[in-house]
């Protein structure tokens, strides 16, 4: 059981914390004294426009001229709680709309991804984040969509491949070679976290990564290996993405997760309050919250903070 029990929540929009600095602060200190340590805005969400001043993107022509961003981070600050800033990595339909070469081909013909193995996309993400960790008060880095968003097929993919002896456009199911294709994709994804890692080291702030909650299915088709990641300490805090109404489903992968990281890093299961996959009273997610306590994790990260009302800060608040 752990002692020490923190709390975070994601937002899908900076400005999901008002449209004032007098807004953000009431918000803020809404959390506060709840007893939330950790707030996770994104600032760059799958159309690839950024929620914060940059020369690297284009700025979202919605966001005001006061800095929510700035405005979050200095006012959590001095309530003792901290920012990460949440980008969606590879989902970035800007970039590929503006180099179409870098988009990934999948199977699905799902849309709007950028390759997440290609070095010019590293290269990109690498630059914006570390552009918002310079010009802003943060104190962190959060990864989502840390992953390919399938198998791409991408041309340069297949010459990468095919250097080796694969041909992945004609790859099957039981072919031996799938296994070195897997392990190739994840090597890259791997290698992106691994420059995160040093740029927050450089910068004295941490990284924190919302994962899939089902490794290693995620490796294998979204070529996420989180499992290496906390083996290899690159991450502050992993936050697997544990979204279920079924408390019993939820507890069996908060124990896998905790086993899986083996004390390498906190654990703090995101619990979906209000997602794609659930939907929670506040009964069911205080039963998960103490769920996730009781099988090891260190906190819980509700998504998203629209969906937290009054009564579940409260509720919160009494533990």
């Amino acid at each position: 059981m752990v002692n020490n029990f923190h709390f975070a929540t994601w937002a899908h929009r900076v400005t999901n914390f008002g449209g004032s600095p007098q807004e953000v602060d009431t918000h803020v200190n809404r959390l506060a004294d709840a007893g939330f340590d950790l707030i996770i805005p994104c600032v760059k969400n799958p159309p690839g426009y950024a929620d914060f001043h940059t020369d690297v993107a284009q700025v979202n022509p919605d966001y005001p001229d006061w800095d929510p961003l700035r405005v979050l981070t200095e006012s959590a600050d001095r309530r003792g709680m901290k920012v990460h800033a949440w980008f969606c990595v590879f989902r970035d339909a800007a970039l590929i709309k503006k180099r179409p070469n870098l988009a990934a081909v999948h199977e699905t013909g799902d849309m709007g991804w950028a390759c997440a193995c290609h070095p010019d996309v590293q290269a990109y993400e690498l630059a914006l984040y570390r552009n918002v960790a310079e010009n802003y008060p943060l104190h962190g880095l959060h990864l989502d969509y840390i992953r390919t968003g399938g198998a791409c097929r991408c041309s340069a993919c297949k010459a990468q491949m095919a250097a080796g002896g694969i041909d992945i456009g004609n790859i099957e199911r039981k072919d031996p070679a799938l296994a070195a294709w897997t392990d190739w994709r994840c090597d890259r994804v791997t290698a992106f976290v691994e420059q995160m890692r040093a740029l927050t080291r450089e910068k004295g702030i941490e990284l924190s990564a919302a994962v899939f909650g089902d490794l290693p299915a995620c490796r294998n088709a979204n070529s996420q290996d989180w499992g290496l990641w906390a083996e290899k300490d690159l991450v502050d805090l992993m936050l697997p993405m544990n979204y279920d109404n079924s408390t019993r489903n939820m507890r069996l992968r908060t124990r896998a997760h905790v086993a899986l990281v083996d004390n390498h890093c906190p654990v703090w299961e995101g619990l979906g309050k209000s997602s794609s996959m659930s939907q929670l009273t506040t009964e069911v997610m205080m039963d998960q919250i103490r769920t996730a306590k009781s099988e090891g994790a260190s906190g819980a990260v509700l998504f998203s903070y629209p969906a937290l009302s009054d009564e579940d800060l409260e509720a919160i608040q009494s533990l």
